[in-house]
């Protein structure tokens, strides 16, 4: 019964491949915008943007990552995690996808680049996209545990 359990992720390409996150903590997509940078910040904060009159600060994913330093990104996916918001800087997004739980892989061993930061690997006819742990990512940023 648990195996026909689906549920949604929002689709997008950073680094040059497919990644996701569950769409319940998506609050929007944004164009790319001028980000302020934030002087003596981590390496992963590009910096802040104006949200509505809200600070939000806005993560690079490459250097996230992959520690690789990439600007040329087209949107910006705000997510909330737990009360944590903020931005992710992602080359193209592509959709909302439903996933079954049998299409998620979760024991990749020396697969697994990204550690903590993947759930998983979401595998689809011939795609296989990734599948990140925005509450890991949230504890990197911030430095403690937000769940």
């Amino acid at each position: 019964m648990a195996d026909n359990m689906e549920f949604e992720v929002l689709v997008f390409k950073a680094l040059n491949q497919e990644m996701a996150i569950g769409v319940e903590m998506v609050e929007i997509v944004i164009e790319k915008t001028e980000i302020t940078p934030v002087p003596r910040a981590k390496k992963i904060i590009e910096g802040v943007i104006n949200l509505r009159g809200k600070i939000v600060p806005v993560i690079s994913l490459p250097m996230l990552l992959a520690n690789e330093s990439n600007t040329e990104y087209r949107k910006i996916i705000i997510a909330k995690v737990e009360d944590v918001e903020f931005g992710l800087m992602v080359d193209e997004v592509v959709g909302v996808m439903r996933v079954r739980n049998e299409e998620l892989e979760t024991n990749l061993g020396k697969m697994n680049t990204y550690g903590k930061k993947a759930k998983g690997l979401i595998k689809r006819d011939a795609r296989l996209i990734v599948f990140l742990n925005l509450e890991e990512i949230v504890k990197e940023i911030i430095g403690s545990e937000v769940a």
